[in-house]
């Protein structure tokens, strides 16, 4: 019951209304929305990570009734939904919403990106790795990481049993010459206590996003 959006920053959505019987209602809609790429980093126009909930809702709003133009109705408090002036039928209107953020998601599925996902085996012995960053044919996502863990636990398996192992990704010539020059760093750290600080999503305060800006500034990068 996901559904792949055609607009450039909602990329999937569901009608919790429809599809779940909990928040079943014939007369409204409940929708989460997956709002991407939010930064920069992820080849985005625009950092949205930067932007306050009400920017974020008027750009949502201003997509939904570009993709539901008989249903989303003007309103005054979203200026994006100008547009849509006194359309007949178009009634929907938002009631409530909640904003959460997520800066560190996923990796930037970004062109030329594949061939730096590395394989499950490693040159390294006894490494192997997983996870939906390692090369699979999902991208960063639950799917991806437990195909991920299946492929590793092939490696694992196939080595106790002395099989040939799958042939092993090539490491790209920057990555090897960048690791001959890297000077190691105390880490960041994880400053605060909520989900942001652990790298989950979570509805910001103004606390919350000084403790992300302090630790990591990369994600209020703005679009050259």
């Amino acid at each position: 019951h996901l559904c792949f959006s055609r607009s450039p920053l909602l990329s999937v959505y569901a009608d919790m209304s429809v599809t779940c019987k909990e928040y079943e209602d014939p007369d409204a809609s409940m929708l989460e929305l997956v709002f991407a790429p939010c930064s920069p980093l992820a080849g985005g126009n625009v950092n949205w990570i930067s932007k306050t909930d009400e920017e974020i809702i008027d750009a949502t709003m201003g997509e939904l009734a570009r993709l539901f133009p008989t249903e989303i109705a003007y309103d005054p408090q979203w200026p994006a939904t100008a547009g849509q002036g006194d359309k007949d039928g178009a009634l929907a209107k938002l009631r409530k919403y909640a904003v959460v953020k997520v800066p560190r998601s996923v990796y930037a599925a970004i062109p030329g990106r594949n061939k730096y996902r590395p394989s499950q085996s490693t040159p390294i012995p006894n490494l192997t790795m997983a996870g939906d960053w390692t090369s699979q044919k999902y991208l960063g996502s639950m799917e991806g990481a437990v195909f991920g863990g299946k492929l590793a636990a092939e490696v694992v398996a196939k080595k106790a049993l002395g099989m040939e192992l799958p042939e092993m990704k090539e490491i790209q010539p920057d990555i090897i010459e960048a690791a001959a020059n890297y000077e190691a760093k105390n880490p960041a750290g994880v400053k605060g206590e909520g989900a942001i600080a652990f790298g989950g999503g979570a509805t910001l305060s103004k606390k919350d996003e000084k403790l992300l800006k302090e630790v990591d500034p990369s994600q209020y990068l703005q679009a050259a």
